[in-house]
């Protein structure tokens, strides 16, 4: 064994701890043995000195006999309490082992032999343990007599404690009762004239820019460097967020990104943060086929053009040939095409690096920012900000501790990290002391008078000592990752499970959701650092939380896990020594350590990276296959490979303890039989696997299963994966081992469960037996059936729905493809806290239940493809978002529509005929024939409901048929949708919408609703927030301004190929309203239509004479525009009051005869002209331009742009034309 160093007493402190006694707890029980009083015992005697023991020989001198022999006891605590644990584990896998061969055995209907030792109940355990007596010796398995003497080995190693407390002079400890306290905000002390400077330079252009192109000499860099935990992350923080909160001041940044690099980033990594960064306000990117650096550079090139940015990257290195190397690929971002005035801002350790990064990369270093030490009364203010958090102490007494926190203050090197840390941990013993009126200026002068000064990190391993035991072995832990990675919650929590980390205090407690509290206390205590990311996902936007350690926690962790933990990196060579549990190493280094590694006879913990130097990844996977076979890996709990295996079978055979398996390779692999015997796997990540084995149910322990939803859904008889948590996607087929009721004992399912083809059900009775009741931890439930719009009844359908008995916390519901014709009757109590119902494809339902009274919590609703639903009741109370989608049948009309005179119903009813353009009904051909099925069916179920009414022959009238001989699809279409409005307009009874007051979002689509009808249901929507109307053909005009004034909150209207409105009627008295869209609208009157003064976005599509309606805008707000496919009245493009319009966008109008001009458009800062085929000129381009994009204007582009003889570059006026631009179709 290594002569342990210094560290040795933080690094083993945790397990002197009460870990001890649960151990033992746990160990005796499963051997059936009543050790209560001995333990108790312990607990009364043992377990106080612990702490003390170790306190007491950390005062001791260094190399002090007192001092080495608790280091020794130590170490042999530690080795036995580990040895314990892998006994007790055994155990555990044996009886799981026996578990899946007994079930084995009664599927293939053998019959189980008997063994009078092994036969006495091994799923409970016995109280008291039944013996088997023999020769007066007790008769125990090989593992449970070893797990027995390695449990007393451990508990007579920790009553030595006992002794070396009378050695040492250690009294007992009290009980601790420490809580957590709200944890401080973050400030900043003492920078504010850095950070003025810094913004000042930041946004000083260089002289000598050139208008429209990047400098010349590149990108000007600013660097901030100083020591580690100086504080150079928080400055360039601090500058960032303010400048990022600048960005609607158009003087400054169009976009700022902040990028990590460490040590270990290549430049392929930071060109995909860039382009990452700077995509979040626009389109989603997804990187995964962008693997050469030069498609890398175009993209990112892309994104930047035109732009005025600031990159910030935090933590540069440039440390040998290799960094040099891999930022000399960086030089593209010199050669950009951004905007003068774009700047890049670094914080490093050492100005070395920043000035080799600007040579590298060819740009200048315009200033460098030597970080000093704080000023020391704004340290001691951030110490105190910290340690005494405003709270319950007097003034008085706050002001006496507040001189001993500055005394203690002085001792922590002015390093900001030390002060969170220490101070959080002296708050939280405060604040127990305070509640049990402890003596608060003795407890601060004990810490005054420790000697912190001759190393930066001791006042730090002081606070890590004073975490909670299990805090400590799960931050260190987070040593196994690469300084600086980011990590999900997650992903960190299962390698916590799998070590045994986690020790719930309350058994019905989630293992999962105890870790996340774990990490939540070690964030707040500022060990691990949170930050969030948006990702995009599924066509959404959402905030993504991460975590990361600070550089000097992350060198604190290393530290503490030197003896334990090694992560080899890169070229760097590092000792391995034989007492490690935790490795990561490159592939290609697992030869050169190959015997360092195989006396490695206790690991727990290998991952396996891609390394630098692969070659040919068959070799390699040759290689590793070669090498592991030689390793000792039976006691891994976690195996992570980065690389596919040749053989996976023969490396994973016999790892019994194992617990994460992570196979990450972007070939396919096929994953072996041998997984199957892993009792104990709880998580198994297998994305890029091609098949599983048929025996993947017997891993009873699997928790989470990543790999591709079609194979998941061939495992056979899943339900035997009891511990199962997530499964996506359950298809139903009509065999073996694929029924319903395989998801029967599935109750730790959580999140969201798709249960598809309930079709195949054939009974009530199986339904019932899928036991959904029971599975507490749903909140999302998607139910499907393949052939929803067959038009087929089913009364089956009804009875599986009644059968499948909901989850009692289920938040969202979907039912898609249900036959039945009305909805199921669920208990009140199963629906109740339902909060998001969609019906989809439902193509019999004629009519909801009462909505207001079965579901009180919902707040969304859509009704989607529903052809035969006729009415709809009472919505619920606390609606706030309603679609309506694709109902033909359903009709809103009003009293007030049925009592209109035959004229005023003709005038509605021909509107389109008087008005469409025919480029309009040309360009729509192929809607109007995929609409002209749903019209048929609406007009015959219209008519079922008017003959059934008793109505006249009139409503009888004979639709054209498909087939008659109008040779207009155009024709044919105006034909039967006239039929339908006269339908409409001739009906018995009114039905209106009627919608709850706390609507926030209305979508309407394909359904009918008529102009009053409309006005009527939007009366008392005060809370509004949008209004989406499409493909609804029935509207002519929209409300008046007595309705629509009444709309304070809404903020955006989209009108989409509502063909036969003519009117916007009272949009102008909108006082809010931001956003408008109009796609598909000809009929718009131009001369009668007045946009709100306050909208900021407006898209014109497939409209008419646009010009007009923009000749007399008043639009001071409006900052983007966009034209698409519309005709002109005028050969000239003119613009009305658009002042702050930064964006315009032309695109596909062929009718734009003559010229653009932009004249007033002062504030212009891009500029897109796109397939504008017959424009001939732009005209009077603002200074204020900063990217014109055009392509596809052929006439313009020969008559108008030049090649520049210099730069070799399209010219406008002495603007740069690009090429292409991001976003054109």
């Amino acid at each position: 064994m290594p002569v342990l160093e210094s560290i040795g007493l933080a690094a083993l402190g945790w397990v002197a701890s009460p870990l001890l006694k649960m151990l033992l707890d746990e160990g005796f029980a499963s051997l059936g043995i009543n050790a209560e009083k001995k333990l108790d015992e312990m607990e009364k005697t043992v377990l106080p000195v612990l702490k003390s023991v170790i306190e007491k020989a950390e005062d001791s001198a260094q190399d002090s006999a007192p001092r080495s022999e608790v280091e020794g006891w130590l170490q042999r605590l530690k080795d036995a309490y580990d040895g314990a644990e892998d006994a007790l584990d055994l155990l555990r896998y044996d009886r799981l082992r026996r578990k899946a061969a007994a079930a084995a055995r009664r599927s293939s209907g053998k019959r189980p032999t008997y063994n009078p030792v092994r036969s006495s109940s091994f799923f409970h355990v016995p109280k008291p343990v039944k013996w088997v007596i023999k020769g007066g010796r007790d008769m125990l398995s090989l593992q449970k007599i070893k797990l027995k003497r390695r449990l007393n080995k451990l508990k007579n190693i920790a009553g030595e404690a006992k002794e070396l407390s009378t050695l040492l002079g250690a009294q007992p400890e009290t009980a601790d009762s420490r809580q957590t306290i709200a944890v401080p905000p973050q400030e900043v002390f003492g920078r504010d004239e850095d950070r003025e400077d810094i913004i000042r330079r930041l946004k000083t252009e260089p002289a000598a820019a050139i208008r429209g192109t990047g400098s010349s000499s590149g990108i000007p860099i600013i660097a901030i460097v100083g020591r580690p935990g100086v504080g150079k992350t928080a400055l360039a923080q601090y500058v960032f967020d303010q400048l990022r909160s600048e960005l609607g001041d158009r003087q400054h940044f169009d976009l700022v990104m902040w990028v990590y690099a460490s040590c270990n980033s290549n430049a392929s990594e930071i060109m995909k943060e860039i382009i990452q960064r700077a995509s979040i306000a626009g389109e989603p990117q997804d990187l995964g086929n962008l693997s050469s650096p030069e498609a890398l550079r175009l993209k990112m090139n892309e994104k930047l053009n035109g732009k005025k940015f600031l990159l910030v990257i935090d933590d540069v290195w440039c440390d040998g040939e290799d960094h040099e190397n891999s930022w000399k690929t960086l030089r593209c971002l010199s050669k950009c095409c951004c905007l003068p005035g774009s700047k890049i801002l670094v914080t490093s350790q050492t100005d070395d690096a920043p000035r080799k990064i600007a040579a590298a990369v060819g740009a200048p270093v315009e200033h460098i920012v030597p970080l000093e030490d704080m000023e020391e009364n704004y340290f001691s203010d951030l110490f105190i900000h910290y340690a005494l958090p405003s709270g319950e102490i007097n003034s008085r007494l706050r002001k006496d501790l507040e001189e001993k926190c500055k005394t203690i203050a002085k001792k922590l090197n002015k390093d900001p990290t030390a002060a969170e840390m220490v101070g959080k941990t002296i708050a939280t013993e405060m604040a127990r002391l305070f509640r049990s009126q402890g003596n608060l200026h003795a407890y601060l002068e004990r810490i005054a008078q420790k000697d912190w000064s001759d190393d930066k990190t001791k006042a730090m391993m002081w606070g890590y000592r004073h975490l909670p035991a299990h805090l400590q072995r799960c931050f260190s832990y987070c040593s196994m990752y690469p300084k600086g990675y980011e990590f999900e919650a997650l992903e960190l929590v299962h390698l916590w499970i799998a070590q045994g980390f986690i020790k719930p205090d309350d058994q019905n407690k989630r293992m999962e959701d105890v870790g996340k509290g774990y990490l939540e206390k070690l964030v707040s205590s500022f060990y691990i650092q949170p930050h969030n990311r948006i990702h995009y996902s599924s066509g959404t936007y959402k905030i993504v939380r991460y975590y990361k350690l600070h550089e000097l926690l992350y060198d604190l962790a290393e530290k503490v896990t030197r003896n334990y933990c090694v992560r080899i990196e890169g070229n760097r060579q590092s000792e391995i020594p034989s007492t490690i549990r935790h490795l990561c190493i490159p592939a290609n280094k697992l030869n050169e350590n190959k015997e360092e590694i195989c006396k490695l006879k206790k690991l727990r913990t290998l991952i396996v990276t891609k390394g630098e130097s692969v070659t040919s990844k068959e070799q390699v996977a040759t290689d590793i296959s070669n090498s592991l076979k030689k390793f000792s890996l039976k006691k891994l709990r976690v195996l992570v490979l980065e690389l596919n295996l040749e053989n996976l079978a023969k490396v994973i055979s016999g790892m019994k303890h194992l617990r994460v398996l992570q196979v990450s390779s972007t070939s396919e692999f096929v994953l072996p039989e041998s997984v199957c015997t892993l009792y104990q796997l709880q998580v198994l990540r297998i994305k890029s696997a091609s098949s599983l084995p048929k025996r993947l149910n017997n891993l009873v322990s699997l928790r989470y299963l990543e790999a591709n939803s079609d194979i998941i859904s061939a495992i056979p008889d899943v339900g035997k994966l009891t511990s199962l948590q997530g499964l996506e996607n359950f298809p139903v087929r009509k065999e073996k081992g694929y029924e319903l009721e395989q998801l029967q004992n599935l109750n730790e399912l959580r999140g969201c469960l798709r249960i598809a083809n309930l079709e195949n059900v054939e009974s009530k009775e199986s339904a019932i037996a899928a036991n959904l009741k029971e599975k507490k931890h749903l909140d999302m439930l998607q139910l499907v059936w393949r052939d929803g719009e067959d038009n087929v009844n089913s009364n089956l359908d009804v009875e599986i729905l009644e059968g499948l008995q909901l989850p009692p916390y289920l938040t969202s519901l979907m039912l898609d493809g249900y036959r039945g014709r009305s909805c199921p009757s669920w208990p009140e109590y199963q629906t109740r806290n339902i909060q998001k119902l969609a019906l989809r494809r439902c193509g019999m339902l004629e009519e909801l239940s009462r909505m207001d009274q079965n579901y009180p919590s919902c707040g969304s609703l859509e009704l989607s493809h529903l052809s035969k639903l006729k009415a709809l009741h009472a919505l619920p109370p606390q609606l706030t978002i309603l679609i309506i989608e694709n109902t033909p049948s359903l009709v809103f009309v009003t009293k007030e529509d049925l009592h209109m005179s035959p004229a005023d119903k003709r005038s509605i009813i021909e509107v389109m005929r008087k008005r469409m353009r025919k480029w309009f009904s040309h360009q729509y051909q192929e809607s109007l024939l995929n609409d002209e099925k749903e019209m048929m069916n609406c007009i015959a179920s219209m008519n079922d409901s008017n003959n059934n009414e008793a109505s006249s022959a009139e409503h009888n009238k004979s639709v054209p048929a498909a087939d008659v001989a109008i040779t207009d699809d155009w024709e044919r279409w105006l034909e039967i949708h006239e039929r339908k409005m006269e339908l409409i307009y001739n009906r018995q009874n009114e039905a209106k919408l009627l919608l709850p007051s706390t609507l926030t979002e209305l979508w309407l689509k394909g359904c009918n609703i008529t102009n009053r009808a409309l006005s009527a249901s939007l009366q008392t929507l005060t809370s509004l927030t949008r209004l989406s109307l499409e493909e609804i053909r029935t509207v002519t005009c929209l409300p008046s301004e007595d309705v629509l004034g009444k709309l304070t909150s809404l903020q955006a209207i989209i009108l989409r190929e509502c063909w036969a409105v003519t009117s916007l009627g009272g949009m102008g008295s909108l006082p809010c309203l931001r956003d408008l869209f109009l796609f598909g609208c000809p009929c718009l009157d131009s001369e009668t239509t007045f946009l709100p003064s306050s909208l900021e976005i407006v898209t014109f599509a497939s409209c008419a004479d646009v010009d007009v309606i923009l000749a007399n805008a008043d639009l001071p707000c409006l900052s983007d525009l966009m034209i698409t496919h519309c005709r002109m009245r005028t050969a000239l493009l003119q613009f009305g009051d658009l002042r702050s319009l930064r964006s315009l966008s032309i695109r596909h109008c062929p009718g734009l005869l003559s010229s653009v001009d932009v004249q007033e458009l002062h504030s212009l800062e891009f500029l897109i002209l796109h397939n504008c085929s017959n424009l001939e000129a732009v005209m009077n381009l603002p200074r204020s331009l900063k990217s014109l994009a055009i392509h596809g204007c052929p006439i313009l582009e020969k008559e108008s742009v030049e090649i520049d003889p210099l730069s070799g570059r399209r010219m406008l006026n002495g603007i740069p034309v690009e090429d292409s631009f991001e976003h054109a179709p």
